[in-house]
């Protein structure tokens, strides 16, 4: 009996911690929502050093890891999308391994830099690729397939 009395209270337990998090993600989502209408900054490149024809140097290349990481994520979404706190953890890793390149760039800063090269598509909470994005990214798969087919 005890037995039984404690599977029941787990298993209502883990529909508590999906709905907690399921809260705590809808927070977090319309907290970025807020703060991106409040913001008077606009994005003044401090992501400068990001370009889209840097993508696909090889010396360069590394820099882009993190915002096709981010893409890649929004396109396994499918044409639905995903809640733009998902791609916080994305951007913090990035922010870790290169303080120079995003030193003074927020996360909002960061999704509007994906916005305004036309990768993305931010509307309220969620993000969504576009056209554009899903065609770098299989140019940029194509290219770097054929560079490492040449180097071997």
């Amino acid at each position: 009996m005890p037995l039984l009395i404690l599977a029941i209270a787990l298993f209502l337990g883990f529909f508590v911690v999906v709905a907690l998090l399921r809260v705590a993600s809808t927070g977090e989502s319309q907290e970025i929502c807020r703060h991106r209408i409040q913001t008077t900054e606009t994005l003044t490149r401090p992501l400068a050093l990001l370009s889209i024809t840097e993508a696909f140097d090889p010396v360069h290349a590394i820099l882009w890891e993190a915002p096709i990481a981010a893409l890649q994520v929004i396109d396994s979404a499918g044409s639905v999308g995903i809640p733009v706190a998902r791609l916080r953890p994305i951007f913090v890793k990035a922010a870790a391994c290169f303080p120079e390149v995003y030193d003074g760039c927020s996360f909002v800063q960061w999704l509007q830099f994906l916005e305004q090269n036309q990768l993305i598509s931010w509307q309220a909470q969620s993000a969504v690729i576009t056209h554009e994005a899903r065609e770098f990214l299989k140019y940029r798969f194509t290219s770097d397939a054929l560079v490492e087919r040449v180097e071997t």
